[in-house]
């Protein structure tokens, strides 16, 4: 898809125009030494441009040539030696003058040096430069009367008011230089801005989504290990023990199995809605089966409508949750869990089990809390924050651990 030009875009193409015939090294000097080559064969073919009669007209010989040709040359290396370049083009083109050869354009070649010399920041010296020039061309001889200089009045005049048109031109074209790389700098900076924002979000993305895979496969990797332990145990002394643990671990892994396809349709960017949307709250329920099908004894209460809390904010809940269980069945060796669910400004989520007090990989605070070594907790606490929430987890006292969580509604945050 082409990109149209946004109005920022299009009002900064006239800058960008002065940028590049001001950095052009090639395509400025060489066009200007092809027209200054046509329009002095012109000048010498049809006749003096200014209408005379060629009174006084030197003729054209190498010497002319080399003159004409000197102010593009230089030009090309004005970005090396600038002041040689103004010198060279002012020189030279006086020079050609004050020989009597033919008017022609080879006053560009000094508009040129001090336009582009000038624009580059050389104002002292187009200045200084420009006053001499100026003060040269009062004894460029006229072609109609042989020998006769530009010293009258109205000819001074005239020569004044060349100069300052001149150097007004040169100080419109360092502003419009400095604007140009104003205006550079600002769209270098926009797109700078968009890469880092366009980093910043798929870092965010690639977080979020190693948070749900790590959700998912720990949660159901866990329970699938309880269950295959439970029943390779029972196996020939309870086959019927064994064969309900199987079909926990078949349940387990079906859920797994959809809850990773939905992720992996996120990440290959299906625009399609995944066929297994990521499990809320109302799954709860199921969440529950599945640790008690691994041997833990769950109590879940729920106070309030589930159904008020945002998607977001449900499906964060459900994650909570279920890594809280992940954490009570993989390392509390606790009996029991209580889950209470609190719905009403904002999500309020509390689960205990009556544990060994503090999980393996949980350390704890000076304040009590505890501070996961591993990406349980940490991924937790960044699901509640992303929503304006809070997470905590800290032993109970005497035996057990305790998670609570609130996350805000958007109502309440706004």
């Amino acid at each position: 898809m082409t990109d149209q030009p946004t109005p920022s875009t299009r009002s900064s193409l006239p800058w960008t125009a002065w940028l590049w015939m001001e950095r052009s090294t090639v395509a400025v000097p060489l066009a200007l030494l092809l027209f200054d080559v046509a329009g002095t064969i012109g000048a010498y073919s049809g006749g003096n441009w200014h209408g005379d009669n060629n009174v006084g007209i030197r003729p054209l010989d190498w010497f002319a040539w080399v003159l004409v040709a000197a102010g593009p040359i230089a030009l090309h290396h004005r970005w090396r030696a600038p002041r040689t370049t103004l010198f060279v083009s002012l020189s030279s083109t006086l020079v050609y003058l004050l020989m009597g050869y033919a008017y022609g354009p080879i006053y560009l070649n000094a508009l040129f040096a001090v336009v582009l010399i000038g624009g580059a920041g050389y104002r002292r010296e187009v200045w200084t430069g420009s006053v001499l020039f100026a003060i040269g061309m009062l004894w460029v001889p006229t072609h109609s009367q042989k020998g006769q200089t530009r010293t009258s009045a109205i000819d001074v005049l005239s020569t004044i008011g060349w100069l300052l048109a001149l150097l007004i031109l040169a100080e419109l074209f360092r502003v419009l230089r400095q604007r140009a790389l104003e205006s550079a700098r600002a769209r270098e900076q926009e797109v700078r801005a968009r890469e880092q924002e366009a980093r910043r979000q798929a870092s965010e993305e690639r977080l979020e989504i190693a948070r749900e895979l790590h959700d998912v496969l720990a949660h159901s990797i866990s329970l699938i290990a309880v269950q295959a332990n439970v029943a390779l145990e029972v196996m020939d002394r309870r086959p019927e023990q064994a064969r309900i643990a199987l079909s926990a671990i078949k349940d387990a892994s079906r859920s797994a199995l959809g809850e990773v396809r939905s992720v992996l349709t996120v990440l290959r960017g299906d625009r399609a809605a995944p066929r297994d949307p990521a499990p809320d709250l109302g799954r709860l329920g199921h969440l529950v089966e599945m640790a008690e099908a691994a041997g833990l004894r769950v109590a879940l209460s729920v106070v309030g409508d589930l159904e008020a809390a945002p998607l977001a904010v449900s499906q964060a809940g459900y994650r909570i949750v279920q890594e809280s269980l992940t954490n009570v069945v993989r390392h509390a060796g606790a009996a029991r869990a209580w889950i209470l669910v609190e719905s009403a400004a904002g999500l309020r989520l509390r689960i205990t089990d009556d544990g060994r007090g503090a999980p393996l990989g949980v350390g704890v605070g000076a304040d009590g809390t505890g501070h996961g070594t591993g990406n349980g907790l940490p991924g937790m606490r960044e699901r509640a924050a992303a929503l304006g929430g809070s997470l905590t987890a800290r032993p109970v006292p005497g035996a057990g651990f305790r998670v609570d969580a609130f996350i805000p509604y958007p109502e309440e945050t706004s």
